[in-house]
């Protein structure tokens, strides 16, 4: 049975929420949760709107908040970051999977 028009853009509607969400729960939740909206966004296994959506994680990752960067830097240093380093900057350049980058001088 051939779907109609309207059909179609109820289901196009639908899975543009859904990819919105599960970009969204996956963002938050990060590391293995991007991985699976990286898989989960190939064009051979979702629909289009999710591709579109999902697509962002494989190099527009969200990035890691500054505090949470500061945090680990020092726990792992046992220093604070000023003593680490001369100048670190808050914004990063960019973030993926597995890692982000901060201009910093050492």
């Amino acid at each position: 049975m051939r779907k109609s028009r309207r059909q179609c853009r109820d289901w196009e509607g639908q899975h543009e929420l859904a990819a919105e969400k599960i970009y969204t729960m996956c963002s938050d939740l990060g590391g293995f949760f991007l991985k699976v909206a990286q898989i989960i966004g190939k064009p051979d296994l979702a629909p289009a709107a999710w591709v579109r959506r999902l697509v962002t994680l494989y190099d527009r990752a969200p990035a890691t908040p500054f505090n949470d960067v500061k945090l680990v830097l020092e726990t792992e240093f046992g220093r604070s970051i000023e003593d680490i380093f001369e100048r670190f900057d808050v914004e990063s350049l960019g973030s993926a999977l597995i890692a982000q980058v901060n201009p910093s001088d050492p």
